[in-house]
């Protein structure tokens, strides 16, 4: 069993991560609003995310690869400290 003191360190830890992604996601959808950049659907497959998007008045649609941003993701956690992958 590890030390209790390092589950409780990792959980602390874990909770200074979680508000810090949620103030990033505030700011992102806040920096959306003020570019006036709205989702208008997003269509999540096992393959893609498809997102529909209105920027002023142009409509346009973006794929983002599944795999591609989940290891993008990985990345930056492991770049982080997040997870040891």
């Amino acid at each position: 069993m590890d030390r209790p003191t390092a589950l409780l360190r990792q959980l602390l830890i874990l909770e200074v991560i979680q508000a810090h992604i949620t103030r990033e996601l505030a700011r992102a959808k806040a920096q959306m609003r003020e570019d006036g950049q709205h989702i208008i659907e997003r269509q999540d497959g096992d393959m893609d995310i498809r997102v529909e998007f209105r920027v002023g008045d142009h409509y346009d649609e973006a794929v983002f690869m599944r795999k591609m941003l989940e290891a993008e993701a990985a990345n930056r956690a492991k770049r982080t400290g997040m997870i040891s992958r």
